[in-house]
């Protein structure tokens, strides 16, 4: 605007200049006003798949989608598409994060659904149906391949989103790293027979790297491995009765699968004189271990537009079927999915989201990531049909024939991902499988199986037949009046013993007081207070605990379940493992955090010189998020014989090992998965807390420490007491109030506490860390349990209330006074 006064003045004289730019300005921003006014927005989810990628994005397919957004900007200037707000949250976290604003009433009119998701949001009420839409113009689906169709159909016959992308699994695999074990790169293993024998002759071939990998994410085994249980002939989940669904994880076939995967990750061989093994890694840094050279074969997506979807050169890289097993090729196919945001009534935006979503589902978007994927000199990734379409012949010729053939093949063979009710979690659920089968090598598959399909039908996918559950709720009934009437009569018994108080303050008073003043009074002091914890404390108490029974839906009304809730939660062995759980965590907690703190005051205390200095780096940690500490000990703990840990040990295990070897004894593996085995595990997720923690306790108890008086100690001096029995007989006594009261503090911490546990291990392995504050946070969170997860934060908080009952009691027989 600036610029243009400018020029204008140039032209004309100075007072017909202002005129005019006063008159073309006001123009200019009625226009600008206007033009806002007419546009739509739309809100989306940001994220790594499904969001508008920044400007300074650099990776290809990031700026591809990028081009595809602006595009649709271009076509439709009245419609605005922008990134919602909200939590932001990383990698297999990420899913909460939509989940949350749903519940924050922050939710994006247009949000990214998977195969996995799709029936749970549904029955959430997230998603609005599209049928109107899709009769008044088909096209949107005209790129659907059939089998994602089914699964979009297979709810009640509806469609709730269209598919805007389409995924099959391959495996992809290291060319140059075949022709370094002796392999043929344009024969890639056919069966599994052939796929162990390659992974082994990849694993030999150099030091450092594995055959194949499996990401060692949240669910991600699993993720991958149920593409070998279709192989095998096994399903994971299936249709009961009553639209419910079923695990059918525990069959003879999965039981194949299990076996297969035992043989990839734990197995060993010699060779050459020498043991190699296992054939396949876990990695927690499985992307940067692929781009290191590190893996030779791992499993990933090839799609509808793009045939190759690894960020590596496409000259090293050889895309193929997935190998057969005993029951042939099958491998996952899935699809990233627009649903349109069931609370969407206003026609203008609903009608600015169904254009959004089919241009994204259509063929102006494909010709768009075509045209991309040329500029950036990637066109021979593109697939050919696109190439061919679009009028990119030149490129047909550097198009590897391997990959389009093998794109096509894994889309014939394609096998939807799990896709019922509650489905959503359950590659978390089969995790448990894969962790028993290494921890466990004696336990039979199957057996393995049958353990992890009962808890995948009761926590995940909330299956009971239906006469168990009839004679559950008439127990639960008569174990609810019992309780009822227990309650009552402990209330009564709490009324009578406040009057019977009162009473006594009443005595208490002196001669000639007006009692009704000082009731008064004290009414007055204590009011606000009263009211205050009544407002915000108990009466959000009290109306979260109508949630325990129902069934509750963020979107939809929800509805009575009665005491359903609560027998779920008593009949769950993996609540009762989580009660468990958290005993030893706080046991563990308070065996070496409690008293590790009143060691360090009492050095500290000792410390003649730079005392001020020791106290401020003891108590530095507290300065730190509680994350950004388990992050740092998950580093430290890290199982590959890089990490800090075994580094620090591996010379004691070199001096150690040879000593044992000449008794006949095993020696120590040079690497330890530290938080791979249940009971390392266990006391591996207390000690971030307790670092954290010991400083700012200390200096507490340093305060303590200050109002014993010094005159006590020097007395014992003369006296000829020793070290052991000052502490004993003045320190201790001394510090009992602090003590009890920490303890409480300690105790109720350390039953809530879930932070280190969900960054460090997320309840694994075997559940041997799931404590009941992950519990609860997962089935509200992860599984959208409102119910349950109510249900059972009211048996914690009983738990609490009684412990904390006691303890003031305790702390009501002491008595407090001022130090010094």
């Amino acid at each position: 605007m600036v610029l243009f006064l400018a020029l204008l003045r140039k032209k004309v004289g100075q007072n017909s200049t202002i005129k005019s730019a006063r008159c073309l300005a006001i123009l200019l921003l009625l226009a600008v006003v206007t033009t806002l006014c007419g546009q739509v927005q739309i809100r989306m989810m940001a994220g790594a798949w499904q969001g508008i990628p920044p400007k300074e994005a650099s990776d290809p397919r990031s700026r591809a989608r990028r081009a595809v957004f602006e595009e649709f900007h271009r076509l439709n200037p009245d419609v605005q598409v922008v990134n919602a707000g909200g939590l932001d949250l990383p990698g297999d976290l990420q899913e909460n994060g939509f989940l949350l604003s749903m519940a924050g009433d922050n939710a994006p009119d247009v949000f990214y659904i998977s195969f996995r998701q799709y029936y749970n949001y549904i029955e959430q009420g997230f998603c609005r149906p599209l049928d109107d839409l899709v009769t008044a113009d088909p096209s949107a689906i005209e790129r659907a391949n059939p089998e994602v169709m089914k699964v979009i159909r297979s709810y009640d016959d509806h469609i709730y989103a269209i598919p805007w992308f389409q995924v099959a699994m391959a495996l992809y695999y290291r060319k140059d790293h075949f022709q370094e074990a002796g392999l043929d790169p344009s024969k890639p293993p056919q069966t599994w027979d052939e796929f162990l024998a390659d992974a082994r002759k990849l694993t030999q071939a150099a030091p450092g790297r594995t055959g194949f990998g499996f990401s060692a994410g949240q669910g991600s085994r699993a993720y991958h491995w149920v593409n070998f249980v279709w192989q095998a002939g096994g399903e994971i989940v299936e249709p009961a009765e009553n639209g419910a669904w079923k695990s059918a994880i525990a069959s003879p076939q999965a039981a194949t699968a299990l076996d297969f995967y035992r043989r990839l990750v734990a197995e060993k061989w010699q060779a050459d004189g020498k043991t190699y093994g296992p054939a396949a890694s876990i990695s927690s840094t499985f992307g940067q271990d692929i781009a290191d050279g590190k893996i030779s074969m791992w499993l990933g997506y090839t799609n509808d537009v793009v045939l190759n979807m690894a960020d590596l050169n496409p000259a090293l890289l050889g895309v193929a079927q997935l190998p057969a097993g005993p029951a042939g090729r099958r491998n996952e196919i899935n699809a990233g999915m627009w649903a349109i945001n069931a609370s969407i009534k206003d026609p203008k935006r609903l009608d600015a989201c169904w254009r959004f979503i089919k241009f994204f589902s259509g063929e102006a978007a494909a010709r768009v990531s075509t045209q991309r994927f040329v500029e950036l000199g990637l066109g021979p990734l593109v697939n050919p049909q696109w190439l061919e379409k679009f009028g990119y012949k030149d490129q047909l010729a550097y198009v590897d024939p391997g990959f389009v053939e093998a794109n096509k093949e894994v889309f014939k063979t394609g096998h939807p991902e799990p896709y019922g009710r509650n489905c959503q979690q359950v590659y978390v659920i089969a995790d448990q499988a894969l962790d028993r089968a290494v921890l466990e090598p004696n336990t039979p598959a199957l057996s393995i199986l049958q353990g992890v399909a009962k808890d995948m039908d009761k926590s995940l996918l909330d299956y009971e037949p239906p006469a168990v559950v009839q004679a559950r709720r008439r127990t639960a009934g008569f174990v609810f009046a019992i309780v009822g009437l227990l309650t009552l009569a402990g209330v009564v018994a709490t009324l009578r013993k406040a009057a019977s108080s009162v009473a006594i303050i009443d005595e208490r008073l002196p001669a000639g007081t007006d009692r009704k003043k000082a009731k008064l009074f004290l009414t007055f002091c204590v009011g606000p207070a009263a009211l205050s914890i009544l407002l915000w404390a108990y009466y959000p108490l009290m109306r979260g605990l109508v949630i325990a029974f129902q069934d509750y839906r963020i979107m939809r009304p929800p509805h009575f379940v009665g005491l359903d809730n609560f027998i779920a939660v008593f009949t769950q062995p993996v609540f009762y493992q989580s009660v468990l759980n958290s005993c030893i965590y706080v046991a563990l907690t308070l065996l070496i955090g409690f008293f590790l703190p009143i060691f360090l005051a009492l050095a500290l205390n000792e410390i003649p010189k730079f005392n001020a200095l020791y106290r401020v780096v003891f108590y530095l940690p507290a300065m730190t998020s509680p994350a950004v500490i388990a992050l740092m000990f998950k580093q430290f703990y890290d199982k590959s014989p890089d990490g800090i840990l075994n580094l620090i040990l591996l010379p004691l295990i070199k001096l150690v090992n040879p000593v044992l070897g000449l008794l006949h004894l095993p020696g120590f593996d040079l690497a330890h998965n530290w938080l791979g085995e249940p009971n390392l595990a266990r006391l591996a997720v207390v000690l971030p807390g307790i670092w954290a923690g010991a400083g700012p306790g200390s200096i507490l108890y340093l305060a303590a420490l200050k109002t014993i008086p010094e005159e006590r100690y020097e007395a014992a001096d003369l006296d000829g007491a020793s070290w052991r029995q000052k502490i004993r007989f003045f320190t201790l006594p001394g510090l009992r109030p602090l003590i009890l009261i920490n303890l409480l503090g300690v105790f109720v911490g350390g039953f809530k506490s879930m932070e280190s546990v969900l960054m460090l291990t997320n309840g694994g392995p075997l559940n041997a860390t799931r404590t009941i504050g992950l519990e609860i946070w997962s089935n509200a969170f992860l599984f959208l349990r409102f119910g349950y997860a109510t249900a059972a934060a009211w048996v914690l908080g009983a738990i609490l209330l009684g412990f904390t009952a006691m303890q003031v009691q305790n702390l009501l027989k002491l008595r407090f006074r001022a130090a010094g």
